[in-house]
């Protein structure tokens, strides 16, 4: 069916790895190679890999080149005809690889295929998979609903990459993560090419992962809502067909308003809140040549890609629940 490339960016992930990589070489599916790319971790991380994984490839980074970065380094060296993207905070099931593959290889318009990844400790989803807004904004799919819920394999439209596989022909025609990005919504931009071209996505239930969610950086981190704040408007820029951008403007302010509300005047985040806009804005010029080269790959009519979007207010409405 073909070999698999597996990309692990660590970076003083030193006590997250051992789970991690023994999830990876016990997998069923047997044609892979494995390559970590350290972000100049601080701690004895690679130290830990020479020792105890002698196969697995490994690349140090000078200084940390961030998740897109690190992956973007790991993708140069990739042999492989499908791309596993992992994080380091995951452990996948013995069986997760051979279920990916099984789908990946039924059809070859699925370009790339979610994990049912579940909230380590827990029976709750973190994720089955990624979807859009009309702000075209990324959210998770099934984010801390009850793991049972989700059995069937099913089409959406992205995935959350802490796991998830990609067919390198649609990478070759599309881009890889945008190393702009650094960390935070990268795979958004990625889905979000990946569907307005035309590839499928599809959710494989039996493909399960246990995610130790925001090991590595922090929940609500100030790390996070910069990036977060920064490159969801990167999203936006980038990749709103032209047909849709007056479609989206209002649904855009509602977006960023609630936005605003949350990090800034709820949870204090001022600081990396505003800097990210800031920094988001002085790179417009930059982001819209970028988009000039992926419009032309866009072939999703704009009737299609609208009915398909979630209402802004619905998913607002969502999130307020959640909340209370």
């Amino acid at each position: 069916m073909g070999k698999v490339s597996f990309i692990i960016v660590n970076w003083n992930g030193r006590d997250l790895l051992h789970e991690c990589l023994e999830s990876v070489i016990r997998q069923t599916y047997s044609n892979f190679e494995v390559i970590v790319v350290d972000n100049a971790s601080q701690d004895d991380s690679v130290d830990f890999i020479r020792a105890n994984y002698p196969t697995v490839n490994i690349v140090q980074l000078s200084e940390n080149y961030g998740f897109t970065g690190g992956n973007v380094a790991g993708y140069r060296l990739c042999h492989g005809n499908f791309i596993v993207l992992l994080n380091n905070d995951a452990v996948l099931v013995e069986h997760w690889l051979e279920s990916m593959m099984s789908v990946m290889s039924s059809d070859s318009k699925i370009g790339l295929c979610a994990s049912k990844i579940i909230i380590a400790g827990t029976d709750r989803i973190d994720s089955v998979g990624d979807t859009f807004t009309t702000a075209f904004s990324g959210t998770k799919m099934g984010e801390h609903e009850p793991e049972h819920c989700f059995n069937e394999r099913r089409p959406v439209p992205g995935a959350c990459a802490a796991a998830a596989i990609y067919r390198r022909e649609m990478l070759d025609q599309i881009g890889f993560l945008d190393e702009d990005f650094f960390f935070n919504h990268e795979d958004t931009d990625l889905n979000l090419r990946a569907w307005l071209s035309g590839w499928r996505c599809m959710f494989v239930p039996e493909a399960v992962v246990y995610h130790k969610v925001s090991a590595s950086v922090g929940e609500l981190s100030d790390t996070g809502v910069y990036y977060f704040s920064r490159n969801t408007v990167w999203v936006w820029i980038k990749n709103v067909p032209v047909r849709l951008v007056f479609f989206s403007v209002l649904q855009r302010v509602m977006y960023e308003v609630s936005s605003f509300a949350f990090f800034c005047i709820i949870k204090g985040k001022w600081s990396p809140f505003l800097r990210g806009k800031w920094d988001a804005i002085r790179k417009i010029p930059h982001m819209i040549n970028k988009r000039r080269n992926i419009q032309e790959l866009f072939v999703l009519p704009p009737q299609i890609i609208r009915s398909e979007l979630i209402p802004i207010t619905s998913y607002l409405m969502l999130r307020l629940r959640k909340m209370m």
